[in-house]
């Protein structure tokens, strides 16, 4: 049951590691994504608006660029909280972990001993039993 116990745990570990790892890759996407969507913005500043219809249009573009950005920016810093927050947990459920094998080592231990100490006692009654009183 133990056993059982410390393997569901590190199931759980496993899972958040991977569920970390999936939202490091996302918020290195969106890192990408971002830089992309500035340059492109920057890209936008440089072209020259050609009359009053292209600077409506720019300036329309840029609005909706700056809202992407926005976007981007609000969900970037979103999947970096969870990364921080999934790896606390990691570190969390590995310490839960660790713990559970030290407990069951330690009750291991306690059992080996108190088996050892039936036997030494069991020997000793032997030993102190008068010899006529013994098991042949």
């Amino acid at each position: 049951m133990r056993r059982h116990l410390i393997n569901q745990q590190k199931e759980q570990l496993t899972s958040l590691i991977q569920q970390r790892d999936n939202l490091q890759q996302r918020a290195q996407q969106l890192q990408h994504q971002h830089q992309a969507l500035l340059q492109a913005r920057s890209g936008l500043a440089a072209v020259p608006a050609g009359g009053a219809l292209g600077l409506l249009n720019q300036g329309h573009i840029r609005q909706q660029l700056n809202a992407v950005i926005d976007g981007h920016r609000h969900q970037l810093a979103a999947a970096q909280q969870d990364s921080e927050r999934l790896q606390r947990l990691s570190r969390q459920q590995a310490g839960k972990i660790k713990g559970l094998e030290l407990l069951e080592q330690k009750r291991a231990e306690q059992y080996h001993r108190e088996q050892q100490r039936r036997e030494w006692e069991a020997q000793l009654e032997w030993c102190v039993r008068p010899a006529d009183k013994r098991p042949r």
